[in-house]
């Protein structure tokens, strides 16, 4: 399938913007929502506003192409049959399992495209499937609500856990919880285990009954220990080398009688202390034997990349909407901006396969989803939705084609980021006389010292 011509100008001068509507308008098929929706959703109805109408104004703002819900409503009017009051109450009902579900569709439908454009990405362990668990907290929101106004603390309007594909950079399953003060641990009994995966986790997550769950569905884990689980140990510890943290030893873990055995306690002991002043770091693995200890080591130094995921969606994606104060509004905008997420890893491998690996590791998300938010709106004026119906017809792999095909125009230039030189030490001097400078008088008097 070729483009049509009236989209080539804009592909020459919005390529990013392009690619963002086609896999938007091809992952948001009207049919896969209203049968998603109607799976998922135990009490609302799907009549005036719909979820397709819930997902457009959303995706917007999580964006950056609408400022506000407010905004990005008022721009789709005319085809919400009803008022911006009315709109409000339905998002603020939206229930969990509905976001949750749009979460992992979306990376079920996304994944296709992208192992079409570029081959797997690089796995913390070669030969494993490997994923990353992380809980999320939203930040605290304004105090609209009426039961918020005549307190100063912190409004929480809830947590989420979300699993990171690595070789995607796909979330694919998201757990959305509206008791903001659960614990973490609390949300694995609605987590679904992949099957023949590697999960990579923090030490919230060292619970036996979980490690113990992962093991039967067939699955690995290298999750970091933590106290509460009795950490028994058998045989010698042996040092087998150094990892780029510290000095690495192995030891088996001794489950108890009649149980299998299996797996490793993986102990890196610290050339600096942590941040909070840990000498050294204790992962508990059942990966077989022929991963050595060295492997698993730097493998869960990967975990990072879901927190640096995480905190692109809150700088460039909105993921939390001060304004939602109601606890389902606000998941399930967080929701979104996963799904969006999702979207932009998919423009993102169509740049690494149009323009190679090069652009993508030096790759600016603020200048990618900034370029996408400058000329969407207008864009969608000249090409409004009805004109991209195409892309619905469409199969991954030709999908794949034409986003490669627009990719090709992308500037390197204007998506890279700047490099800059070290950053010099601050030589700030002692001023704790000094309560307050007047700017000008102090440029006047340098200048006049000159």
């Amino acid at each position: 399938m070729n483009l049509p011509v009236k989209f080539i100008p804009f592909a020459k001068g919005a390529p990013c913007a392009v690619m963002t509507r086609m896999v938007a308008e091809y992952l948001l098929d009207h049919e896969v929502l209203q049968a998603l929706f109607r799976e998922h959703a135990a009490t609302q109805y799907d009549r005036t506003i719909t979820i397709d109408h819930l997902v457009a104004v959303m995706l917007d703002v999580n964006c950056g192409v609408q400022k506000s819900v407010r905004s990005s409503f008022l721009k789709k009017r005319d085809d919400i049959p009803a008022s911006l009051t009315a709109f409000y109450a339905k998002l603020n009902r939206v229930e969990p399992k509905v976001g949750m579900a749009l979460v992992a569709k979306s990376a079920d439908r996304l994944r296709g495209v992208i192992r079409n454009l570029v081959p797997p990405g690089k796995e913390p362990i070669r030969g494993f499937r490997s994923f990353i668990l992380d809980g999320n907290m939203l930040a605290g929101t304004d105090h609209r609500l009426k039961p918020l106004r005549k307190t100063r603390a912190a409004a929480l309007p809830g947590k989420s856990l979300a699993l990171f594909e690595c070789s995607t950079g796909l979330v694919t399953q998201a757990v959305l919880w509206e008791d903001a003060y659960s614990q973490e641990r609390a949300l694995l009994r609605d987590f679904a285990i992949p099957a023949d995966a590697h999960l990579i986790a923090d030490r919230n997550f060292c619970v036996r009954w979980y490690l113990e769950a992962i093991e039967t569905a067939g699955s690995c884990f290298t999750i970091r220990h933590h106290k509460q689980l009795a950490l028994s140990l058998k045989g010698k510890r042996s040092k087998v080398g150094r990892c780029e943290t510290g000095m690495v030893y192995e030891q088996a873990f001794d489950r108890g009688e009649g149980q299998p055995g299996g797996w490793r306690v993986i102990t890196i002991l610290l050339d600096e202390p942590t941040r909070d002043g840990e000498t050294e770091i204790v992962l508990i693995t059942n990966l077989p034997a022929k991963v050595k200890a060295l492997q698993i080591a730097a493998g869960y130094r990967t975990r990072w990349t879901i927190e640096n995921h995480f905190q692109r969606l809150t700088d460039y994606l909105n993921c939390e909407i001060s304004t939602l104060g109601e606890p389902r509004g606000a998941l399930f905008a967080f929701a979104m901006s996963l799904v969006a997420g999702n979207m932009l890893a998919v423009v993102i491998a169509a740049l690494a396969a149009a323009q190679g690996s090069e652009l993508t590791d030096n790759l600016s998300y603020y200048y990618l989803v900034d370029e996408v938010a400058g000329n969407y709106r207008g864009m969608m004026v000249a090409l409004p939705p009805g004109q991209w119906k195409f892309v619905r017809d469409c199969q991954p792999k030709e999908l794949a084609h034409l986003l490669r095909d627009i990719a090709r125009y992308a500037n390197p230039i204007l998506l890279r980021k700047t490099k800059r030189g070290p950053k010099k030490p601050r030589r700030t001097p002692n001023c704790t006389n000094v309560r307050h400078l007047a700017t000008r008088r102090l440029l006047d008097s340098r200048k006049n010292a000159c």
